[in-house]
């Protein structure tokens, strides 16, 4: 490991790459050394940890355990104070409400990233200004990987199965909201819907971001004569589309979210299609039907909501790349 002092003109600025480089092989070595099994990522614990050690190094080295520990031996660490250092490299989402600061292995992580980092000597030798610019680089790093973290994971809800089924699926939509995949979450459920309402025919399954004139499609879904468009929030271009369907002879179903449906209905009326444009809720229209399949019993509409989100993943993973966009199917279905 590097040893020298970062004094004297030209061997400064090598010395300094020198440092940075080792640092992040340092640090990477660290973090696959925490990883579960070959292959997993580290626990969230893992991130937090790093980041926290390296922030507390801006202003203390060699780190003593009275700079990054508590009298009750956790990190000194929080939620919001994750939050600040994530916020600084563009991820302002919640990747751990306390920070890890209860979970025991995370101060194990700490103390081992501490030791490696207490063995550079020359990090005291420093400018503050040097040695934050370095630091910077190392929780840069350690903030792509928690936006990894995000980009894996998949969307979550708590199903009560005593909901309204319009519920549930509004619950999924505006959890695909805080991760800016609504439109293509709702997509996919409708899609998912209509292949299992409809088994004997051929649901169409294209990636969310390929355009309907790409294909040569008229609308999202085609059943029958009948085009299916689904948008969260419908805008006048839609429109324009759906006085296409009506002037080619189709039936035009619009699918919009629950909060977005008058809208929708208005703008409908100003593009003259009244009494064409069938406007409906996709929370309504995805919901309803999985009663109807588990023909309005407790354990059939449980069933039938699984079956629902099996699909939709199966959809998801045959097209798409982001995985994020599959939902987690929860235990008690």
């Amino acid at each position: 490991m590097l040893r020298n002092s970062l004094k004297g003109g030209g061997r400064t600025v090598q010395c300094k790459k020198d440092l940075r480089d080792q640092l992040k092989a340092d640090l990477v070595r660290w973090y696959d050394g925490e990883r579960p099994r070959s292959g997993d990522e580290p626990e969230r614990y893992v991130v937090c940890a790093g980041l926290v050690v390296l922030e507390h190094m801006k202003s203390a080295f060699p780190l003593q355990q009275d700079d990054y520990l508590t009298q009750g031996n956790q990190v000194k660490t929080s939620g919001a104070m994750i939050g600040r250092i994530l916020s600084r490299y563009g991820e302002t989402r919640t990747y751990a409400k306390e920070g890890a600061r209860t979970t025991r292995r995370t101060r194990v992580a700490a103390e081992a990233l501490v030791e490696a980092l207490n063995a550079y000597g020359c990090i005291g030798d420093m400018l503050p200004e040097e040695r934050s610019e370095v630091i910077d680089d190392l929780q840069g790093w350690l903030a792509d990987r928690a936006t990894e973290y995000f980009e894996r994971k998949r969307i979550e809800v708590d199903v009560e199965p005593e909901q309204p089924m319009p519920d549930i699926i509004g619950d999924i939509l505006r959890a695909a909201h805080e991760r800016n995949l609504a439109g293509a979450i709702a997509q996919y459920l409708v899609g998912a819907k209509l292949a299992l309402r409809y088994p004997d025919t051929e649901i169409e399954n294209h990636s969310y971001t390929t355009a309907d004139e790409q294909l040569g499609r008229p609308g999202d879904f085609l059943v029958g004569d009948s085009v299916f468009h689904v948008a969260v929030t419908p805008m006048p271009p839609l429109f324009e589309k759906c006085q296409k369907n009506v002037r080619d002879g189709y039936r035009v179903i619009l699918l919009a979210q629950r909060t977005r449906l008058e809208a929708a209905k208005q703008m409908g009326e100003q593009a003259n299609l009244q009494n064409r444009l069938d406007v409906s809720s996709i929370e309504q229209f995805v919901g309803r039907n999985i009663s109807e399949m588990g023909e309005f019993t407790r354990w059939g509409i449980q069933h039938e909501l699984r079956n629902l989100l099996e699909m939709y993943n199966s959809r998801v993973e045959a097209v798409e790349t982001n995985k994020a966009i599959m939902v987690e199917i929860p235990t008690n279905l």
